[in-house]
């Protein structure tokens, strides 16, 4: 039980803040359930002490008991006694996104973070690491090697599951047995300092086999691949029996039963577990019927490689930190589990990953909005910073995902359009002017130096830069109703200009390429712009 007490203790340690003017007294003992990570969590609140027994069958149990101490503690009740237990089997963040890996030290945070959303699995896999995709051939560096053993470490002490990634697809001969030797010779450093999840990609490379070699030898790449595949996996299971492989397949996206997707999954080892990504590379919706059908073809459930939330390649300008929607409730029971693919933006990646926790930890109760507000209070705490935030992000929840890219807009739009075309055009000025004056305070404040997160301002200046343009765009619209008129034969009219003046104001705004606030404000401006051309004419 050496290793409970040091679980204990990190998470103690963690979260002292929360905790902070209450003594803890928290043991654990053996559960009875055979459900994999279930916990029975009794406790209550006497005099400032906290006193707590966690009974669990497993050392990441542990650590989802201690989670909903903390969150029982918050709630303000008194005693608890709770059963729980997390609905999908794999719940985790892979780092697999193109553009600058994460720091040795947001990784550690991040397996700490991961842990308190109840995700028990982080998978290592930076596709723009050298290391990964293009020197797979050469044995890890020790540096490597000791940053990872620390992860692993730290990973053991939140019952997060640490695996790494080897991307052989760009020049693998898939019929020479050096290669599947190159990649053991990986594997074993790997399983010297503790790892025993492994990861094999086959994504994002050349379709047609590369070598004569594989030519000659196999009919298509699928064979090739599973054939590798294979032999990777006999020899990982000589290593160590308890060993788990899961493979990124070339093809990992659309209905599931490709061909490609067949004849892989009929030829691999089916206790391989095969990623999967939806209909979509970003997928909108993943639902059980497209679940069933993979796993017909391929012979197993999909571990899901959902990407939401990353914002890599031609999705840059976009910042993605929306709740995870449009999971269907119930998945779990059709598929092995689910990574997310985050961010290269580490500390706005954990405002969404929070809500992923949330779904897989229980679809059923899963409430995106609650999820969300949940997370964000807990990242940014004083509660004018908070709102400040809060007010800034709901004009960023566009993405794959789809759903309403600036909620709070309509209530703004709706008002304003409508005071227009009912003959009152200095009540949109004035919609507008109060839009742009609380637009306009939040930047001020969350660009301020005593702004609680400075870190997470760090990261999103390119959309806090077009927030402040929202916020003069307002401004400038206001403006110009004011200057306008309306009346029963015309409509709405003006000083002659005044159409190409918000052409100006609209096109100010459009040309800076970070997205915001959907598309509402530029249509709103469009409908604007065309009322006055009636005008003028």
């Amino acid at each position: 039980m050496a290793e409970h007490s040091a679980m204990i203790q990190a998470f103690a340690h963690r979260h002292k803040s929360r905790l902070s003017g209450y003594e803890l007294k928290i043991s654990s003992s053996p559960h009875e359930s055979t459900v994999p990570e279930s916990f029975n969590l009794v406790g209550e609140k006497k005099a400032q002490v906290i006193t707590a027994t966690i009974a669990t069958n497993s050392g990441a149990g542990l650590r989802w008991g201690l989670n909903a101490l903390l969150q029982w503690h918050e709630s303000g009740s008194e005693s608890i006694n709770l059963i729980d237990a997390p609905a999908f089997t794999v719940r985790g963040v892979i780092e697999g996104f193109y553009g600058i890996p994460w720091t040795h030290q947001q990784r550690l945070r991040g397996i700490e973070t991961f842990a308190d959303f109840g995700m028990n699995s982080y998978m290592m896999a930076p596709k723009d690491s050298p290391w990964q995709r293009f020197d797979w051939r050469k044995p890890f560096s020790q540096e490597l090697l000791d940053v990872t053993a620390e992860l692993v470490e730290r990973g053991s002490l939140h019952g997060v599951n640490i695996s790494v990634c080897v991307s052989p697809g760009l020049s693998v001969k898939y019929s020479d047995n050096n290669d599947v030797e190159a990649i053991m010779i990986r594997y074993r450093q790997l399983a010297k300092i503790g790892v025993s999840h492994f990861g094999l990609l086959y994504d994002d490379i050349p379709w047609e086999l590369q070598f004569d070699e594989d030519i000659a030898q196999y009919a298509t790449t699928a064979a090739a691949q599973a054939s590798f595949t294979n032999r990777v996996y006999t020899a990982l299971k000589k290593m160590n029996s308890n060993a788990r492989l899961t493979v990124c397949p070339m093809e990992y996206c659309g209905r599931g039963h490709q061909p490609y997707i067949a004849e892989l999954g009929e030829e691999l080892d089916t206790d391989i577990d095969l990623m999967w990504t939806g209909r979509q590379i970003c997928s909108e919706y993943l639902d059980i019927s497209d679940a069933i059908i993979f796993a017909a073809d391929a012979k197993r459930p999909p571990l899901y490689w959902d990407n939401y939330p990353v914002n890599d390649v031609a999705m840059t300008h976009e910042l993605h930190i929306g709740p995870l929607r449009g999971r269907e409730v119930g998945l779990h029971k059709h598929s092995r589990g689910l990574f997310s693919n985050p961010m290269e933006k580490f500390e706005m990646s954990l405002l969404p990953l929070a809500t992923i926790g949330d779904y897989l930890w229980n679809s059923e109760s899963y409430n995106p909005e609650q999820s969300w507000d949940r997370a964000l209070s807990l990242m940014v705490t004083p509660p004018q910073d908070y709102e400040a935030m809060r007010r800034f992000l709901r004009n960023s929840m566009g993405s794959c995902l789809s759903g309403n890219a600036a909620p709070d807009l309509g209530t703004v739009m709706g008002p304003a359009v409508s005071a227009w075309r009912n003959g009152k055009p200095e009540i949109a000025a004035e919609i507008f002017r109060k839009t742009a004056e609380v637009i306009i305070r939040d930047h001020l404040h969350l660009t301020s130096p005593n702004f609680s997160r400075p870190d997470l301002i760090a990261e999103i200046q390119p959309w806090l830069f077009k927030y402040s343009a929202a916020g003069e765009t307002f401004e400038k619209l206001s403006m110009v109703l004011a200057q306008c008129t309306w009346s029963k034969e015309s409509g709405l009219g003006g000083p002659t200009g005044l159409s190409h003046e918000v052409h100006t104001i609209r096109s100010n705004f459009e040309k800076i390429q970070t997205r915001l606030m959907g598309d509402g404000l530029d249509l709103m401006m469009g409908e604007l712009i065309a009322e006055l051309n009636a005008s003028e004419k």
